[in-house]
């Protein structure tokens, strides 16, 4: 009985003391507190009744210890229970005592995969897989792939596929370059090249090679020959009234004397009609083709360029008085003759008389 105001103390069971102080009871004492096949193991403020390793006391009999269910094994290893043991076995493609299993690289080891396949571990197994240009399952079969056979391989613009062990590569034929392994590009061989062409020719380039042309105005014999000089003259390409000089590579038109125009087209020049006079003053000009004709006029010689007066009075040996004048003359009766006829003077007259001429550039009068 508790009095209000204080306390008491008791010892626990398994415990034995007036609760101030408490020693463990050792039950294991007692006679036949455990069964005879078992043993009895005291703990504090109790006791069992141990059966012994992979069994376990129930009630009043040993029962088996399912080892397997409290998973004493490692996760990748098999478990088999026994009675009153069990054994732990790690599964295929691990390694151990099977309380603790390591993955197995089977890639480590020889021949696993197929020579020309790629292994690749896995937990508690491998994969074996054909490299790429192969087929096959990766352990016994890989055989080359024919990538050739599907569009060309990829090769492009004129690229010729080639299939090998295991790949395969583009080619490009003459005059073409690869891009981006699988592409041909043309190339510029008059870029490319130096001096690619011939003296007088010109480069121009073509796909997947290039020619070589001879140069305006020159022209090749015969293949394989060099380009020579066109002879444009023998062409008759200027104007029937120029002259053609050929040149290096070309040729000029020069209309000839007496036309004008670029030598293509060649026009008369009317000289008679140019200012300043083609022909002497004291001449007439007449235009022809390509050229002009310069005639001196009544009274006067020369070659039309130049004219001379002609002096008509020379010759005078009558009675009469010659008076030369430019381009003619006149004739007067000298003193003591008279004009009889017109042209002839007969004597017995004091009067000078003039007889009229039949010059274009002067009038008849008589004084």
């Amino acid at each position: 009985m508790i009095i209000l105001g204080t306390y008491e103390c008791s010892c626990r069971d398994g415990f034995l003391g007036d609760g101030r102080k408490c020693e463990d009871i050792n039950e294991c004492e007692k006679q036949n507190i455990c069964p005879s096949f078992t043993n009895c193991i005291n703990t504090p403020g109790s006791y069992f009744c141990d059966c012994g390793v992979g069994y376990v006391f129930n009630s009043s009999k040993c029962t088996d210890v399912d080892e397997c269910q409290t998973g004493l094994c490692s996760p990748y290893a098999n478990c088999q229970n026994s009675d009153g043991s069990f054994r732990c076995q790690c599964k295929t493609g691990y390694d151990g005592d099977g309380l603790r299993c390591v993955d197995i690289n089977e890639c480590l080891l020889a021949l696993q995969c197929h020579p020309k396949a790629i292994c690749m571990n896995l937990p508690g197994t491998y994969n074996c897989s054909c490299e790429v240009g192969y087929k096959g399952d990766g352990l016994t079969k890989c055989d080359d792939v024919d990538e050739c056979l599907v569009d060309n391989g990829g090769c492009k613009n004129k690229a010729s596929c080639v299939n090998t062990e295991g790949s395969f590569y583009c080619v490009c034929p003459s005059g073409f370059s690869l891009t981006n392994k699988t592409t041909c590009l043309d190339i510029n061989e008059c870029d490319k090249l130096e001096n690619p062409c011939s003296v007088n020719e010109e480069c121009k380039n073509t796909d997947g090679s290039f020619e070589c042309n001879c140069k305006t105005g020159y022209y090749r014999p015969a293949r394989d020959m060099n380009c020579l000089d066109v002879d444009e003259c023998q062409q008759k390409t200027c104007h029937v009234n120029a002259t053609c000089l050929n040149t290096i590579g070309s040729h000029t038109c020069t209309c000839n004397r007496g036309f004008e125009g670029n030598g293509t087209v060649c026009d008369d020049i009317d000289e008679c009609s140019q200012d300043g006079g083609t022909c002497h003053l004291h001449a007439t000009c007449v235009n022809s083709i390509g050229g002009f004709t310069c005639s001196c006029l009544q009274g006067f010689t020369g070659d039309g360029i130049m004219c001379e007066d002609v002096d008509e009075c020379i010759n005078n040996k009558n009675e009469t008085q010659c008076v030369n004048v430019p381009g003619s003359y006149s004739c007067e009766c000298k003193q003591g003759f008279t004009q009889s006829d017109g042209k002839n003077c007969s004597g017995g007259s004091s009067l000078i008389t003039k007889i009229p001429l039949s010059s274009p550039l002067l009038s008849p009068w008589v004084i």
